[in-house]
């Protein structure tokens, strides 16, 4: 299911000459004109020792909320007005941390995908850490229920020594409610550059019966839940073995993790069959990393 790579090439981006598996045109869908649209763009710099907002645009369904200021970093909180995402909406969020900046950018609540009768939810995220900023985005877990469509573009840009802790958990239904997703059309694609260069490039899709097809021990097990830690530092290479041996704990949460590192560049995966053991391993594992520990708005 998932396809990720460490590319040296400079010229190029890794997609190749194929088809975009996110490339599904909007235009053709005859609701279009009722759909969501959510965009927030936020620039922060640095004023007088602290992380401020340098600009901040906001269209549509999405809000970014600022809990009480602290001395030095910048907490952004989004909130989708809408209450989740169905066929046909376009979310776009953009988060730039400026030269020396530290902001941390997470979700008020878990993210729903509902039921797509036509056109796919598209959601993108862009994040640029500018030399010497610290940017952590630490949203809470996307739900995709049955029938769900969802086209998911995740760009990243570092420069110089910027460091970046991020999190990404896909949960399928919710297994306290006894939901399956028999039905499912998801897409993803990753990429994360530094000073321009491609360092990892990361696709995944799954499509039809989701179920069925994660019940085997080759492709799933029967999880249903997948999440994803992400450290890029100078100092990637120092975390891993405590990492390690964390993620040998992630047992106790019914949860399968492992961790690798390469061009400073540090990924764990989880893989559970439900969202809260994987969401326990992985608050463990970000506890470990420089600016990983999950902000307050994980415990409302």
């Amino acid at each position: 299911m998932y396809a990720s790579a460490s590319l040296s090439d400079h010229g190029s981006d890794g997609d190749g000459g194929g088809t975009d598996p996110l490339a599904d045109p909007l235009s053709c869908d005859p609701l279009a004109s009722i759909r969501a649209r959510g965009r927030v763009a936020l620039r922060a710099h640095v004023c007088e020792g602290r992380t401020r907002r340098a600009s901040l645009r906001e269209e549509g369904a999405l809000r970014l909320r600022f809990p009480a200021e602290t001395a030095s970093r910048l907490d952004a909180v989004a909130v989708n007005v809408a209450g989740g995402m169905a066929g046909g909406d376009v979310y776009e969020v953009e988060i730039v941390a400026q030269a020396g900046a530290q902001v941390t950018f997470a979700t008020a609540s878990a993210e729903k995908v509902y039921r797509a009768l036509g056109a796919p939810t598209r959601a993108d995220l862009r994040l640029r850490a500018e030399a010497g900023a610290r940017l952590a985005a630490l949203p809470q877990e996307t739900i995709l229920f049955d029938g769900a469509r969802l086209r998911r573009r995740v760009e990243i840009d570092l420069q110089g020594d910027a460091r970046l802790v991020l999190c990404d958990l896909l949960v399928l239904g919710r297994a306290a409610m006894g939901e399956e997703v028999r039905t499912l059309d998801w897409a993803d694609q990753w990429r994360l550059r530094r000073d321009g260069a491609l360092v990892w490039a990361d696709a995944a899709r799954l499509q039809g019966d989701a179920t069925a097809r994660l019940a085997s021990g080759a492709t799933g097990a029967g999880a249903r839940a997948f999440g994803l830690v992400l450290y890029a530092a100078p100092d990637a290479q120092s975390h891993l073995e405590p990492l390690r041996e964390s993620l040998a704990q992630a047992g106790a949460y019914a949860c399968e993790a492992g961790a690798s590192c390469f061009d400073d560049l540090l990924l764990a995966r989880f893989v559970a069959p439900d969202a809260l053991g994987a969401r326990r391993a992985m608050e463990r594992a970000l506890r470990l990393l420089p600016d990983g520990s999950p902000p307050r708005s994980w415990s409302t």
